[in-house]
């Protein structure tokens, strides 16, 4: 939503009265069946910080159930708290509270438009738009998914652009309104009342009050729909046969690439969806986007920040996925005489008969180096990979936070060597200390392209990232922990670098260490 400065009263608090004797109503900015939203000062703040404060209304005050409530409103109160210190893309939980029978949260202000609000305002979204919204989303997707959360609201409206650096934010998650719906049942059990979701950006698994992961990312492909068309589910028209929507026709030019991903992401049934937000994201990458166009996609730089009140983000179309170079030149309007014919066909024959003798007198030397090529060569040691993880305070009670400072960037040899007919094919991982966010890139022909690619990319959801690693025909690994404990390793093996990544997490200090990454040179996993 749109955050102004006007001031006019708000309806349902007093302007004069403190919130929790802290929080100062400034306005009104919006309100649904389960909330009301407002522009908050914090009092107790020097600066008189400006906040999002949301007035949460259960369905039932009944008091057999108010305890209930309250102790999930603490639970998904922690969540969100954890949520926001792992990403900048979603909002941070300053404070929660109850009064008279009401639930408030304070949260960040992100001052910026929802992606509705975009749409509306300046028509669909071009193709690359889009794709880097998903790429900048899926990874906050994936995280909140790894802890086993849902969001279950995922749609244009719930998706803020920030006027800071165009970074899309996620707002509004839907396990709050499914706590304030708490009821009990005729045997005297709690249930919720209500359906968390949106109809139309709702699966038909979410609908019936069974949401999983894929929910959040049917959703979400329907999101990347509305960019693409401008019209929201209800207004597409819908296969009578299949029952699936019928949107390539509203869009003016969409890589047949994309569009694939986009079908897969809605389908009808969990299980013909994407199983994980990696699982998407890995689709979005692969080298059929935007094959249509004839154009090779790039990973833009982290957007500026927007000037002049622009709230949508600049998004660069440079070449970015290298195409091998052609040989063949146009046709060209050479003509064949009788002679002519005649003189290639002589050629041709002497050819023939010059390379049968050469052969047949250099048989024993090719038979010779056949018989060398069976011998097994010697199996080269695989180097120590270099120990660059973040420094870690020794005791176990205190959180573990990487160094920032840590000289990262301090990459292995390449390893293995490339076959003499291959061509050597560079992967990169960057990775931000702070914020868990990364980027990569893979099947480039040299190492600098590679950690470009995989900075780029990293920088979309985050602005201090490194590059962490690189390795040529080989895999990597990345790891990390919710304390902030990362590490990552790189070997001819998969496993055997997704292994060591989790131990080297979990040697400097994480506890529940898990893999981010899994990246060979030439595919992602």
């Amino acid at each position: 939503m749109t955050i102004t400065n006007s001031c006019h009263r708000a309806r349902g608090l007093i302007l004069s009265k403190l919130l929790n004797n802290r929080y100062q109503v400034v306005d009104r900015l919006g309100g649904g069946g389960f909330s009301t939203t407002f522009l908050v000062e914090d009092t107790h703040m020097p600066s008189r910080r400006r906040c999002v404060l949301k007035q949460l209304k259960p369905v039932s005050v009944d008091p057999s159930i108010q305890t209930l409530v309250q102790e999930r409103f603490q639970r998904e109160a922690a969540i969100l708290e954890t949520l926001g210190e792992l990403s900048d893309q979603i909002p941070r939980l300053y404070a929660y509270f109850t009064e008279a029978h009401q639930y408030y949260l304070v949260q960040e202000l992100i001052t910026g438009r929802t992606l509705a609000e975009i749409v509306q305002a300046q028509g669909p979204l071009s193709e690359t738009a889009v794709l880097n919204i998903l790429l900048s989303l899926l990874p906050i997707i994936d995280l909140i998914h790894q802890r086993g959360i849902i969001h279950r609201d995922i749609k244009p409206e719930n998706i803020m652009v920030r006027d800071q650096d165009g970074k899309p934010v996620l707002i509004d998650f839907g396990a709050v309104k499914e706590t304030l719906g708490t009821v009990v049942n005729a045997q005297g059990k709690p249930m919720s009342s209500v359906v968390i979701g949106t109809p139309g950006f709702m699966s038909t698994e979410q609908s019936r009050g069974f949401p999983t992961y894929a929910s959040d990312l049917y959703s979400l492909g329907l999101t990347a729909i509305y960019l693409l068309t401008g019209k929201f589910p209800h207004e597409l028209d819908i296969d009578p046969q299949t029952s699936q929507l019928r949107w390539h026709p509203d869009v003016l030019q969409v890589s047949p690439g994309l569009a694939t991903v986009l079908d897969r992401s809605i389908g009808l049934v969990a299980r013909d969806r994407y199983a994980t937000a990696t699982e998407f994201l890995q689709a979005l990458h692969s080298p059929t986007i935007h094959s249509g166009t004839q154009t090779p996609f790039t990973y833009p730089e982290a957007p500026p920040v927007p000037g002049g009140g622009s709230i949508h983000p600049t998004f660069s179309d440079q070449p970015g996925e290298r195409l091998l170079p052609t040989n063949i030149a146009p046709d060209s309007p050479t003509t064949f005489t009788p002679k002519k014919v005649g003189i290639l066909s002589g050629i041709a024959v002497v050819s023939a008969v010059v390379s049968f003798v050469a052969v047949q007198q250099m048989w024993p030397l090719i038979e010779g180096l056949f018989a060398l090529r069976q011998v097994d060569p010697t199996p080269v040691p695989t180097e120590t990979i270099p120990s660059v993880s973040p420094n870690v305070s020794p005791s176990p009670d205190i959180a573990v936070t990487p160094s920032p400072t840590i000289p990262i960037v301090s990459s292995p040899d390449p390893s293995p060597s490339p076959t003499p007919n291959a061509l050597p094919e560079f992967a990169a991982i960057a990775y931000s200390v702070p914020t868990g966010a990364y980027g990569y890139g893979y099947r480039y022909p040299n190492r600098a392209d590679a950690e470009a690619r995989a900075l780029q990319e990293c920088n979309l959801r985050a602005s201090d990232c490194q590059a962490l690693f690189w390795f040529q025909n080989a895999c990597g690994s990345l790891a990390r922990a919710t304390s902030g404990a990362y590490g990552w390793a790189w070997d001819e093996q998969i496993k055997t670098a997704e292994s060591e990544s989790l131990r080297l997490c979990k040697s400097y200090g994480g506890t529940d260490c898990q893999v981010l990454l899994r990246l060979c040179s030439d595919r992602v996993i």
